[in-house]
């Protein structure tokens, strides 16, 4: 039986922003994950989930000056300090009908929003709604692949990673009001 070998490491580091600690995993200037109200005495949870969803491709290694420009670019961002990122996600990872949603997902500008539905019929899939809430669950780079700037039908706040209240604080940080 072969076993599947992991062709690249991503360091990952734990940092404080104005939305609570996170844990940031990437390498260079390409994030790979990014994980919400991540305590670092409790690393052992969040660093399984990231293991989980990169499966065998790559191997973690806490390095905070590896990943200190991609962390210092999401810090800046939640600070309203910085209005885009001039970062690369990798997805690479996740299954294509999940790589299509993500990336309409981070096609949404900022400032705008978009719903379930909508997303379900730019990816050619328009009964897959929940399919697409569900990825948008699972985004394993919120706020840099904005599913934030997802709502519900109506344009009303549904789920989030980092809860409701986080949802709308993002929004209200890129001018979107949400009632």
């Amino acid at each position: 039986m072969a076993t599947k070998t992991r062709t690249n490491t991503v360091y990952y580091t734990v940092t404080d922003t104005p939305f609570g600690p996170m844990l940031i995993a990437g390498h260079g200037r390409i994030l790979v994950a990014l994980k919400f109200h991540v305590d670092e005495r409790k690393l052992d949870g969040p660093l399984a989930q990231v293991e989980r969803e990169l499966g065998s491709r790559y191997g973690l290694v806490r390095d905070d000056d590896a990943v200190a420009l991609i962390a210092a670019q999401v810090r800046e961002y939640l600070a309203g300090e910085r209005t885009r990122f001039e970062l690369k996600t990798d997805i690479s990872y996740v299954t294509p009908f999940r790589r299509s949603v993500l990336e309409a997902c981070a096609a949404i500008p900022r400032g705008k929003t978009s719903t379930y539905a909508d997303l379900a019929r730019q990816v050619g899939r328009p009964a897959a709604s929940r399919a697409v809430g569900q990825t948008m669950a699972t985004n394993p780079i919120p706020i840099v692949i904005p599913c934030h700037r997802v709502l519900g039908s109506g344009g009303k706040l549904h789920g989030f990673g980092g809860g409701l209240d986080m949802k709308a604080k993002l929004l209200a940080l890129e001018g979107v009001s949400v009632a």
